[in-house]
């Protein structure tokens, strides 16, 4: 009954809203947005262009025109970095060619790598060889302006004893100080991964 009761004041009150004064039906009485003048320039509309560049990844792989030789005697390799840029990018190319640093003192900008080049005759002799004997090179990597220089040599008796036990120096071996750089910089320029 309550509902019945309900229903009928809500149509009573519906039906009291409803009716034919012509003021609810028009919007002509209702408030309209001010006209704005407008005056046509004769002048063409500025056009401006876009000249942002969205700076791309330099390389892929490698770091390309970054790193070069120079042609002394013995080789440089130049990196274009940094000089604390350029020791984390040259530990890292170290790291990628699978040379085994021995010791590294950053302070002075020095590597002691252990190398022996992939050659037939090397590999002939650790195969027969149960004990791989090894030689201690050290690449030095100097502050150069804005780039930084990096040469190799073959470490000294004294500095190959500091990093090697006495049993696995190879004194006899023939310096292969320039294979070791131009394979660092074959890494360097055209294999390095960047992390």
């Amino acid at each position: 009954m309550k509902v019945i009761v309900k229903g009928f004041f809500l149509s009573i009150a519906l039906s009291a809203c409803g009716g034919d004064d012509p003021r609810y039906r028009s919007t002509e009485m209702l408030e309209r947005p001010p006209v704005l003048v407008t005056h046509k320039s004769t002048t063409e509309p500025v056009v401006l262009e876009d000249d942002s560049v969205i700076p791309k990844r330099k390389h892929k792989k490698g770091l390309q025109d970054d790193v070069y030789l120079t042609p002394s005697k013995p080789p440089i390799i130049n990196i274009k970095q940094p000089y604390d840029m350029a020791w984390d990018t040259l530990k890292l190319a170290l790291t990628q060619s699978q040379i085994k640093v021995t010791d590294q003192v950053r302070d002075k900008g020095l590597f002691f790598v252990s190398y022996n080049p992939k050659s037939l005759v090397g590999m002939v002799t650790s195969l027969v060889s149960k004990e791989e004997k090894e030689v201690i090179y050290v690449v030095t990597v100097d502050k150069n302006a804005q780039e930084t220089r990096v040469s190799i040599k073959k470490a000294t008796e004294a500095e190959q004893k500091n990093s090697l036990e006495q049993r696995a120096i190879d004194q006899e071996a023939d310096d292969d100080a320039d294979a070791l750089l131009y394979q660092l910089y074959e890494t360097l320029h055209d294999e390095l991964m960047m992390i």
